[in-house]
């Protein structure tokens, strides 16, 4: 087993020259879209599902190392930690009023809004992760970490769930073309290029709120 391996999201080759990109002892290449790829995905959906369909394939296939990391192409570490279990690095965080309102002002807030009803019926009113949701104000962006192999297995077992218990209630039954359907219809005039990343934009504030509520 790997000491440490750090997964790069990519999704275009030219994303590999333009910015440097190469396989070596930490820094393993994953082309997110590429649905040929051995294993169970959802490579289907990485338009959608952004960076999340690396972590999907690298925890459902058991890709173990003991420290086990992700970033993309534009956003890469450059330095390591020392980490205890419990212990997670990451590129930035930051501090704003509301992680919610952060979230309404920039994206379609009634998805954000399921999102909370998902962990209100799967963990119990006023659990500390609605809790995080809609009252705190700390933000790990990005989607970019470093940690135990073992919490990120717990991380996945949060995120994973709930990302498609949102896609059952949302009726897309994991198909991009009710993906995209849902963005034009959302947001019928512009943005739905950049609105039809719904998941990963919720799926970023969950991870946010794993880190922030489990992790040092």
């Amino acid at each position: 087993m790997n000491e440490l391996t750090i997964w790069i999201t990519y999704h275009d080759e030219r994303q590999i020259e333009e910015y440097g990109l190469h396989d070596d002892d930490v820094f393993r290449l994953f082309k997110g879209n590429d649905t040929s790829v051995e294993g169970e995905h959802i490579n289907h959906l990485n338009a959608f599902y952004a960076e999340m369909t690396t972590m999907y394939w690298v925890w459902k296939n058991q890709h173990k190392s003991k420290y086990v990391g992700f970033c993309h192409y534009r956003r890469r570490f450059t330095h390591f930690l020392e980490l205890d279990k419990g212990e997670c690095q990451i590129l930035h965080a930051q501090r704003m009023p509301s992680v919610y309102r952060h979230y309404k002002d920039a994206h379609n807030y009634h998805d954000y809004d399921t999102i909370v009803d998902i962990l209100n019926d799967k963990y119990g009113q006023g659990n500390p992760y609605t809790a995080y949701m809609l009252h705190d104000g700390l933000f790990v962006p990005f989607c970019c970490f470093i940690m135990h192999w073992e919490d990120f297995e717990r991380l996945c077992e949060f995120l994973f769930p709930v990302l498609f218990e949102f896609d059952y209630r949302q009726g897309l039954d994991m198909k991009p073309e009710l993906y995209r359907r849902k963005a034009e219809r959302d947001f019928p005039h512009d943005s739905a290029d950049y609105q039809q990343r719904a998941v990963a934009f919720l799926a970023e504030r969950l991870i946010s709120c794993f880190i922030v509520t489990h992790m040092n």
